[in-house]
């Protein structure tokens, strides 16, 4: 009869569609996290930002988006007197063997100084 040939096929079918699965699965926990850095780091450059256009010290500025952004993120601030600009960035590596080079995500705001 067939039915003792075929005992066992799903284990097999499944044993190959488990790994394709776990990667798919892996991706979407990436993108996620990914997303969420990104908007850390633009949440960051708006404060950072703000605080700027409201008169406060360069160094403030940088303990305000490392406060929201975390610790290993890169902040610079350029503009003049009327607008100031954050940017805010950290290299992300990719956790592949090898290390791989990864990437950097970066967010950038400008405000206009609310001082006269």
């Amino acid at each position: 009869m067939h039915l003792s040939r075929q005992r066992g096929s799903s284990t097999a079918e499944v044993a190959v569609l488990l790994p394709g699965i776990a990667l798919l699965v892996a991706l979407a926990v990436g993108a996620g996290s990914l997303g969420a850095t990104q908007v850390r780091l633009e949440q960051a450059a708006r404060a950072a930002a703000r605080e700027l256009a409201r008169g406060e010290a360069s160094a403030t500025a940088h303990q305000t988006a490392r406060r929201l952004a975390g610790d290993g993120v890169t902040v610079g601030i350029s503009g003049g007197d009327r607008f100031r600009t954050v940017r805010v960035s950290v290299g992300i590596g990719l956790p592949v063997p090898g290390g791989g080079s990864g990437f950097v995500l970066t967010a950038e705001a400008s405000a206009r100084s609310e001082q006269e």
